[in-house]
């Protein structure tokens, strides 16, 4: 790396990592630096995307006179065989402008140490003042994890990452937009863990809510013939029109066409179940296929494709709509889906029954809340304990 280039780049990294973001021209700077540099490119992903900085002292006590000092000796030190005359550089003789990148550099590293520390502080379990359990536990948000294919995952929390590393991409009021000119057809995959939901817009204006612990995968600019994603959990669909490429979602060993439609897919049981809200689909697995006409659900029962009108338009659409609902679901599918939105652990000190519920509620509200509503609806005993959701009589 040429000299000038690496104090520039060590200059524009240092204010990124302090602001968080940088003017425009200096912004075009670091982009025409990390294109021609990768390595560099590569280390400032890691960084954005984990926030994870290693430093090998303690950031919060650090003379940075002296650990400039004791870094020029090493570098001296390396540089006796072919410069003998100098044993070391002293303090006084490097440019200030040096000192000034060095200072900038333990600045910004401090800041992110600092900011990691109230990051590990703030938790998703809080006091419960309220209902009588040991504590609460906070609703999940909307957050995911990105992997582009051949780059390193980006954190959807980091919007200067998706900045300098997704080209076409843009983090946009907490939704993940794909431009529509994008000339990368690069696979994505959009890892949503518990406690997280997240919105797209694919490149062809497809429009999808990911539910949490599911994994959407894509490529960002779709084939010619076809536009096919590979769904794991849950999803719900407002498939953009298009009659020369359908719209293919393959999960659990079925495949779902639509050309211009909306639908939501629940998959994360074997037992896939395809609601169709709008337009109409075509359903097939290994076995044979189906139409669906809106107002109905199709359910793999017995390896066999099976078709039921649609119990309710608002079970479909709820976590998209931000709601529980609970419409005809035994016990143990609430537990599944609180345990998703919560990231909690359940623990059933009894077998549960096969009793079916119906009720709705906000999914704003925290764990406590729900509990207390579920306590009543359902005649189970919760008990919030941690991390943990105890179940009992």
């Amino acid at each position: 790396m040429i000299k000038t280039d690496k104090i520039l780049l060590a200059e524009l990294i240092a204010l990124l990592l302090k602001d968080g973001e940088l003017p425009s021209d200096k912004e075009d700077q670091l982009k025409n630096l990390l294109q021609k540099y990768p390595s560099a490119r590569d280390s400032l992903s890691r960084r954005l995307s984990h926030t994870d900085i290693y430093a090998p002292f303690d950031l919060r006590s650090t003379d940075v006179k002296q650990e400039w000092l004791i870094t020029q000796q090493k570098f001296t030190a390396k540089k006796t065989v072919l410069q003998p005359k100098k044993k070391y550089l002293s303090l006084n003789k490097i440019p200030y402008k040096i000192i000034g990148i060095a200072a900038a550099v333990i600045l910004a590293l401090t800041l992110l140490w600092q900011k990691q520390q109230r990051e590990k502080s703030v938790s998703y379990l809080i006091p419960d003042k309220i209902y009588g359990h040991k504590n609460d536990v906070l609703p999940g948000g909307a957050g995911a994890i990105l992997k582009i294919e051949g780059r390193k995952e980006i954190r959807l929390t980091e919007k200067k990452a998706i900045q300098y590393f997704a080209q076409g991409i843009e983090l946009k009021d907490g939704q993940l937009v794909y431009a529509s000119n994008s000339t990368e057809n690069l696979r994505n995959t959009l890892i949503v863990p518990k406690r997280s939901t997240m919105v797209l817009t694919l490149s062809d204006g497809t429009k999808v809510w990911v539910n949490a612990a599911s994994e959407l995968s894509y490529k960002a600019n779709f084939d010619k013939k076809e536009r096919r994603v590979i769904l794991k959990g849950e999803a719900y669909f407002e498939v953009a029109k298009d009659v020369h490429r359908p719209f293919i979602v393959e999960t659990n060993h079925i495949n779902i066409q639509a050309i211009g439609t909306a639908f939501n897919v629940n998959s994360y049981r074997a037992n896939t179940r395809v609601s169709l809200t709008e337009g109409k689909l075509k359903v097939s697995n290994e076995e044979h296929e189906i139409y669906m006409n809106a107002g109905s659900e199709t359910q793999i029962i017995e390896k066999k494709l099976k078709t039921f009108p649609l119990a309710s338009k608002a079970e479909a659409t709820a976590f998209k709509d931000g709601y529980f609902y609970f419409k005809n679901k035994d016990m143990q599918q609430i537990l599944d889906e609180i345990s998703r939105w919560y990231g909690i652990q359940v623990d059933c000190k009894i077998p549960l029954n096969n009793e079916r519920y119906e009720g709705s509620m906000k999914r704003d509200v925290t764990l406590a809340e729900l509990c207390n509503v579920l306590k009543d609806l359902t005649g189970y005993k919760l008990t919030i304990d941690k991390d943990k959701l105890i179940v009992n009589r």
